[in-house]
């Protein structure tokens, strides 16, 4: 399993990216809900979100809220994957290391 904080080799991805070694470091699902990490599931879950939390902005003293988060594992229902470049490759990318 894929996971958040994990790392990618970047032909995983396509040949335009061979070389290149990516970090997870988020993503959404289809309905836009954000992967958090330390939630162990390929699922969606409802958790308790109090400050201090990310995925959480508090709006007033001591408000806690129940939201729904996706797991940090990566599945097939995951549209957005956001990745850092942790190694570049060989050859540029336009755009993005030119």
């Amino acid at each position: 399993d894929t996971r958040l904080g994990q790392e990618v080799e970047g032909e995983k991805l396509g040949d335009e990216f061979s070389g290149y070694v990516f970090r997870i470091s988020g993503g959404n699902d289809r309905e836009g809900f954000s992967m958090k990490q330390g939630v162990m599931v390929n699922g969606r879950v409802r958790l308790l979100m109090k400050d201090g939390m990310s995925c959480f902005r508090v709006r007033r003293a001591g408000h806690r809220k129940r939201k729904s988060v996706r797991g940090c594992i990566v599945g097939h229902d995951i549209r957005v994957i956001q990745l850092v470049v942790v190694k570049k490759g060989g050859s540029e990318i336009p755009g993005l290391t030119d």
